[in-house]
């Protein structure tokens, strides 16, 4: 089985009549969730991409505080709600906001439940470092101060966390400055 190339893709969509390409586009909508909701965020209102935020950030709180029972803790299950959201939101902003929000329910959950474990804080300080890298290479002071308490107050909430969690997100905040 071969996939076709970008070029080739292209080629063949051009030779599409437009009734083809709708027809095309509508079986997309239909069968493929993720396409259905990068449409939506493309073509419908902007209440669709709040409504798509809200809804990763419950699987993600999900992950450590379920309705029900104790939290699993699915660091890879959390993440991929976050990838997920990546690929149909192109909005950076709103990704971080995500991001950081991944990084909150974790802290939470250590303070919550005591010392987890080296590849949950590393997943955590990762993600941490992700969202500094990203506001660093944006370079808008504006979009760093919406996030730059939160950011402080993930640090200041890990203060009594071992592992060397705290040194680690204090070391990549100070990088803001």
């Amino acid at each position: 089985m071969k996939k076709l190339t970008s070029t080739v893709l292209k080629k063949r969509l051009r030779e599409c009549s437009q009734d083809e390409l709708i027809d095309l586009v509508q079986r997309l909508y239909a069968t493929v969730p993720e396409a259905a909701d990068f449409i939506n965020v493309v073509y419908g209102d902007a209440d669709y991409v709040t409504a798509l935020l809200m809804k990763a950030k419950k699987q993600v709180r999900n992950e450590f505080f379920p309705a029900r029972g104790l939290g699993r803790c699915s660091l890879s299950k959390a993440k991929e709600a976050i990838r997920m959201f990546g690929r149909v939101c192109n909005d950076p902003v709103l990704y971080l906001d995500l991001q950081l929000y991944y990084v909150q329910c974790g802290i939470e959950f250590t303070n919550e439940y005591g010392d987890i474990d080296e590849h949950f804080y590393n997943s955590m300080e990762g993600v941490y470092r992700d969202v500094i890298d990203t506001l660093i290479s944006m370079g808008d002071e504006t979009i760093t101060a919406q996030f730059r308490d939160r950011l402080r107050a993930a640090v200041d909430d890990t203060e009594n966390v071992g592992w060397g969690f705290h040194d680690g997100l204090h070391d990549a905040f100070m990088m803001l400055d």
